[in-house]
């Protein structure tokens, strides 16, 4: 009998575990023996019944009242699932003696008893044990679920499509959370209520559909939170069926996409804003794929080039270019795509009409991919044209200014030359110093200009060159003895002509000092001059190892007039300077390099 209505009923593949609890040895036995066949018996014997487990406990009085606290704990500690206990009694008299044994006994048999009752009656207490835990499974299930439900951010609700108005009658943390509605404000009211008066919304139609032929449906509404925030509301309904087919209940899961519909809405914006520069800019816009082929062209094409947007797509822009140009503006675009840059190009290509025009294209990585380029692109052919017509003018200009500075070095030979014509035809010693250094002063102004048509720059001088020429000039014009040895040490430093002009001058004069008072009465000696530039500041230095300069000139009370073009100049270029006249003569001056604008030397 047990066999059949308890282990098929409830499936049991393992035999349930009684615990015999008998002091008796005699009525344990008996037991042991009727119940063993269908139970897993467990004696007690030398064993605590705390340590135990068991599904039912067959006791008798004597045990009972040993182990009734340690069975109470047990009972308390398997709740809510149920621990059965039947008491074996051998009189039933018992009950009036202590009727407080049904608040932890299950059953009470009185001893001896028919196997027959004893079967049945364990069976029945086996069954209710066996609900019990299922009953308990489920209520954890249940519990694990609600958990689950409270644990996620999305919104879930339950409402009950057996009343008319469908109330909710569960909602989770996730819907509280959402809504900013707590759950007793929420149960027993329609959803409906977050719509606020905003219920001329497409999607609640959509919602209404869905209620009436009990299909999912997924729906965008907007809905108000509690303190009246709008928000977007993803809501996917579901109905849920009854055992006779019919529907009981609606559930609702809400998200909020708020984010996900503004972010949509910029970006329909953005595409709007992008067709509309698109299809009114000048430029032509494009996209490429990263073997440049068109993806997208801008319909400013047709203008452009003469073609329409459908006869550019999947072609490639390079066989339209010039055979010059496309290596070059390949391996630009080649080195930007690695280098992840911005790259400005400019090239000819062919238009529809065959005529190659010249085009500027800025182009880049697409900023959220890398498997397109972006580019813009305009005719710049009149800025081609305007350029190479200002070349051509540049190149005019370069020429007429090249024999300016030629006809000024020829002016200024002649000038020299009838200068030194005079000097040779007068006997006035005196004077024909004076003329010699005129001359030397004229020829020190023609070697710039000479340097200057010579040069590829037309303003600016490469002084160290100059310097070299300087002192040759010098040296042949006053018919310098070979005794005296002139050694430089200069930097290559390119001066504006308006500074050159009387840094020359001043070098001419001091060279010049040197040459012809430096070594009167003595057979030779020594001249340095040293030209540097240190952080765009110039010092240049002239010394020589001969008699020195009077101090009365030194000390400026009788001025002669190469000192007196000296000190003009100083002051012309902004210069400091400095005489030394100890073994010798050094003067050095110092000024600041710049790049003077225009005409501002009366020299030139």
């Amino acid at each position: 009998m047990l066999d059949y209505i308890y282990i098929k009923e409830t499936q049991q593949k393992v035999k349930p575990r009684i615990l015999l609890s008998i002091n008796r040895y005699a009525n344990k036995r008996l037991m042991k023996e009727a119940l063993e066949r269908h139970f897993t018996i467990i004696d007690d014997t030398g064993i605590s019944l705390s340590e135990l487990n068991f599904e039912l406990c067959i006791i008798d009085q004597p045990s009972f009242k040993k182990n009734r606290q340690i069975l109470a704990k047990k009972k308390e500690e398997t709740l809510p699932a149920y621990l059965p206990i039947l008491l074996l009694v051998e009189d039933k008299a018992v009950l009036n003696q202590d009727s407080s044994l049904w608040n932890l006994v299950d059953d009470i048999v009185e001893i001896p008893v028919p196997k027959r009752i004893l079967a049945a009656r364990i069976e029945n207490l086996l069954r209710t044990q066996h609900y019990s835990k299922q009953v308990t499974q489920k209520n954890k299930q249940l519990r694990l679920l609600e958990e689950a439900l409270n644990a996620t951010g999305t919104g879930i609700t339950i409402a009950d499509a057996n009343n008319p108005d469908l109330p909710v009658i569960y909602c989770n943390k996730g819907f509280e959370h959402l809504t900013g509605y707590s759950k007793d404000e929420i149960i027993g009211k329609n959803c409906r209520f977050l719509q606020n008066d905003d219920t001329d919304q497409e999607g609640l139609n959509s919602v209404r559909e869905s209620l009436k032929i009990g299909k999912d449906r997924r729906s965008i509404l907007r809905n108000y939170r509690k303190d009246g925030r709008p928000f977007w509301n993803e809501l996917s309904l579901s109905p849920v069926s009854d055992n006779k087919g019919g529907i009981s209940h609606f559930v609702g899961i809400q998200n909020d996409v708020t984010e996900l519909i503004e972010a949509q809405k910029s970006l329909q914006e953005e595409k709007e804003l992008y067709k509309l520069i698109t299809d009114n800019s000048t430029d032509m816009i494009s996209r490429h794929s990263v073997d440049c082929k068109y993806l997208f062209v801008s319909p400013s094409c047709k203008q452009l080039l003469g073609y329409d947007q459908e006869e550019l797509i999947g072609e490639d822009p390079f066989d339209l270019f010039h055979p010059e140009d496309r290596e070059r503006v390949k391996s630009t675009l080649k080195r930007s795509y690695f280098a992840k840059k911005t790259e400005t190009v400019s090239y000819r290509v062919k238009s529809k009409s065959g005529e190659y025009i010249w085009m500027e294209t800025i182009s880049k990585i697409a900023d959220n991919t890398e498997l397109e380029i972006h580019a813009t692109s305009r005719d710049i052919s009149e800025r081609k044209k305007n350029e190479q017509e200002l070349q051509h003018s540049l190149s005019e200009k370069n020429v007429l200014l090249q024999e300016i500075h030629h006809r000024v070095k020829n002016n200024l030979a002649v000038i020299s030359g009838l200068l030194q014509i005079q000097q040779f035809k007068t006997e006035d010693e005196k004077l024909s110093k004076i003329l010699l250094n005129s001359v030397s002063r004229i020829k020190s102004m023609a070697l710039i200009h000479e340097k200057l048509y010579q040069s590829n720059s037309l303003s600016h001088l490469d002084f160290q060159q100059y310097i070299q020429g300087l002192i040759s000039s010098i040296s042949k014009a006053l018919t310098v003895s070979d005794h005296i040895k002139i050694s430089t040490e200069c930097d290559s430093s390119m001066l504006n002509i308006n500074q050159a002009v009387p840094c020359a001058l001043i070098l001419n004069e001091a060279i010049s000092n040197s040459f012809e008072h430096a070594f009167v009465g003595r057979k030779g000696g020594s001249i340095s001059v040293k030209f540097k530039e240190n952080g765009g500041v110039i010092t240049v230095l002239v010394k020589d190892d001969g008699i020195g300069i009077p101090d009365d000139s030194v000390k400026n009370t009788k001025r002669s007039m190469g000192l007196t073009i000296i000190k003009t100049l100083l002051k012309q270029l902004n210069a400091s300077f400095s005489i030394n006249n100890e073994n010798g003569t050094e003067f050095s001056f110092t000024f600041k390099k710049i790049d003077v604008k225009g005409a501002h030397s009366r020299f030139v």
